[in-house]
């Protein structure tokens, strides 16, 4: 009976927020930048990189229709590179690239075989980020219109030219000469940073990786990390809170103030996503937080998703299982893709848009129709039990 009143009170908070919240004004992250770069840099206002700012709003970090989305690839795939650095957070090796126009991207390198699979035996917090995972992940949230992972590309750089030549002092200390004659730097990390796990030019100073727009951090925006409350535990031995109780999200969740508005099913669209991707490793969740409360989560750092082809993990949709309400909208995205086939989909947006060629093994492909489907159960079995009414939330979001 107590369930049931909470429920009745979360539906009852989502439409109230709903209803504060349905006219906002749409606000951009230029409109936020501005008058910092007038002051300091007014000459920044003119260039690619301040139009593409005036694209991103706080329900979305892209518009893939707007003519400087395709700008803005072509130039995160082509650009020079101006400097490289090291990313200073962060359990593995990511390089800063500074291009031209004002323009800072995330680099992340090479390290497995498409055909790599994340051992059975290994912890999803040991795994190792994948580039191409990063570059199927962002096509996925294009193709499901939630436009939430910050637009990269793949892109082929010349290890010595590009980043050895380009970088600052502490990354170029890092850099040698493999016994196989390739162009080598380990950087620095707290893991795989290491001559053993070394990121290598294959062949020579041939290297591939993804690159995707660095958008504007502290000072200059502030920006809101919310710790998931179906954080995993990230220790060998121990669980995690929700893994131990299935009343987590009445006990905790739906308790919560911070969840009575977009938040609680935002984090459901991420569970969603995560699923289908096969991502673990979702600790925090990160949203804008200068845009204000009616602010989508940013879907960021999806290195170790499509790890395995072979294993679907339930658990990434504890969320969604427990909690039992889903966005219509999302739903409605979801079902509309299915029927056209998502693996095609994906397959066709991989292949048009790169220009490295087979992102995603067929296995995974086919792991991705898989996972809608289980998907699609989960929430089934959530209306059984709750109602269409009681599941699916028309709260205004496209």
């Amino acid at each position: 009976h107590d369930k049931v009143q909470l429920r009745n009170y979360i539906h009852q908070a989502l439409a109230k927020w709903k209803k504060e919240h349905q006219n906002d004004k749409i606000v951009t992250l230029a409109s936020l930048v501005h008058d910092e770069l007038l002051r300091d840099e007014p000459a920044k206002l003119n260039t690619t990189w301040y139009a593409f700012m005036k694209t991103v709003n706080n329900l979305r970090v892209y518009d893939p229709r707007s003519p400087e989305f395709p700008r803005l690839l072509n130039h995160l795939q082509n650009a020079e590179i101006i400097e490289a650095s090291e990313m200073s957070q962060g359990t593995q090796i990511k390089v800063i690239f500074d291009l031209p126009d004002g323009f800072e991207a995330l680099f992340k390198p090479y390290r497995v075989p498409r055909n790599y699979q994340t051992l059975p035996d290994h912890f999803y917090f040991s795994d190792i980020e994948r580039h191409h995972a990063e570059i199927a992940a962002f096509h996925l949230d294009k193709i499901l219109g939630f436009y939430r992972v910050p637009p990269l590309i793949g892109r082929l750089v010349h290890i010595t030219r590009d980043i050895h030549e380009r970088a600052t002092e502490d990354l170029a200390k890092t850099f040698f000469v493999s016994p196989a004659n390739n162009t080598c730097f380990r950087g620095h990390c707290s893991y795989y940073c290491d001559t053993s796990h070394a990121v290598c030019g294959k062949p020579g100073d041939r290297l591939e990786g993804s690159v995707q727009i660095l958008l504007p951090r502290p000072p200059e925006v502030e920006w809101h990390k919310i710790t998931h409350p179906y954080r995993r535990s990230y220790s060998a031995i121990r669980k995690a809170k929700w893994e131990n109780n299935e009343n987590h999200c009445y006990d905790h969740v739906f308790l919560d103030d911070d969840y009575h508005n977009r938040l609680l099913l935002d984090m459901m669209d991420l569970s969603a996503f995560d699923f289908l991707i096969g991502n673990l490793d979702r600790h925090h969740m990160m949203r804008i937080g200068s845009f204000g409360a009616n602010t989508a989560l940013v879907h960021l750092d999806n290195g170790r998703s499509f790890g395995r082809y072979d294993h679907d993990d339930l658990t990434i949709l504890t969320p969604i299982r427990q909690c039992c309400l889903f966005r219509y909208s999302t739903f409605a995205r979801l079902y509309r893709v299915y029927r056209q086939g998502l693996s095609t989909l994906l397959s066709r947006s991989l292949e048009n848009g790169e220009q490295l060629k087979k992102i995603l093994v067929d296995e995974h492909l086919r792991a991705v129709d898989r996972r809608l489907e289980i998907l699609f159960e989960h929430l089934e079995t959530c209306i059984k039990t709750h109602t269409v009414k009681g599941v699916m939330i028309d709260d205004g979001i496209d």
